[in-house]
């Protein structure tokens, strides 16, 4: 069974050295490098981690155990540990799907291990991660940063009437943010066109006065839930997302006269246009008694 541990208890932190120094004892002969830090930790260390635990128990007792940080949608796996008498029964592995299935919203994952740490570097292979640099450590040690990009879930669902209501309510705190630089807001997408189906992310287009002072705000957006993207290939533009892997709005903000303001504009009345059309045709269709065969 893998639950999350309450590591600043005094029995909790202990019953997490337990498993670690055996594991870390048995990575040293693996990799020919005695100096791994975490040897060193106390049940002190472990109790002042700002980390979060996890672990694997089997007939109540602790034999694995995964940690890690998290910084908005970015987290770094910090310890990944099974006891040897728990060596290759799926443990770590089941350690590791723990924290991504508990961390939907993760737009990247990263740990880093030895890089002669056989069982561990086949471990991250298997589970999708992907080696993204070698970094030379002390005396000589050689470690492998790698990362993994879950992929989100992307769905179409049936419109709901309460995405203008979201539209509105975010509207309001963006305002708080950005103040005076702000000109315009829009609800843009498929998401502000009454009755199509749509990805349930709420899109929106702000027109601002300096495209050049909208990074000055980027702390302020993270506060809120949000990440910054920059340009994110299109000149001009500055781009927000928020939820991660679990996406709620876009935004993208365009200083005032840009001709991708209007481009959206139209799409947007083309579009509701269409839906309206189409809303009618329904409409009259039913009162008919259906399409004509």
């Amino acid at each position: 069974m893998i639950e999350f541990l309450q590591h600043k208890e005094d029995t909790i932190a202990r019953e997490i050295l337990a498993v670690q120094i055996p594991a870390y004892i048995k990575e040293t002969e693996i990799i020919g490098f005695d100096g791994i830090p975490a040897l060193q930790e106390k049940v002190k260390d472990i109790q002042a981690s700002h980390e979060r635990f996890a672990g694997y128990r089997k007939n109540g007792k602790l034999i694995g155990v995964i940690s890690y940080e998290k910084n908005m949608h970015y987290l770094t796996i910090c310890r990944l540990v099974v006891h040897p008498d728990g060596f290759r029964k799926g443990i770590g592995r089941a350690l590791l799907q723990f924290v991504i299935d508990h961390n939907k919203d993760a737009e990247k994952i990263e740990v880093v291990t030895a890089e002669n740490n056989t069982p561990a570097v086949s471990l991250y292979t298997q589970a999708g991660f992907q080696k993204a640099e070698t970094v030379k450590a002390a005396q000589g040690l050689l470690l492998s940063v790698f990362h993994l990009y879950p992929k989100r879930k992307v769905e179409i669902i049936l419109y709901n009437e309460k995405w203008a209501e979201c539209f509105d309510e975010e509207k309001e705190r963006l305002k708080l943010v950005f103040g005076p630089e702000i000109i315009a807001i829009h609800h843009i997408g498929s998401t502000s066109i009454p009755n199509m189906a749509a990805k349930p992310i709420i899109d929106m287009l702000i027109e601002v006065r300096s495209i050049e002072a909208v990074s000055q705000f980027d702390e302020q957006m993270k506060a809120n839930g949000y990440t910054p993207k920059g340009e994110n290939g299109i000149a001009g533009r500055r781009y927000f997302q928020k939820g991660g892997n679990k996406r709620t709005h876009h935004v993208h903000m365009y200083e005032q006269g840009n001709p991708a303001i209007e481009r959206h504009l139209l799409f947007q009345r083309l579009s509701q246009s269409s839906s309206k059309h189409s809303e009618r045709i329904r409409r009259s269709q039913k009162t008919a008694g259906g399409p004509a065969p």
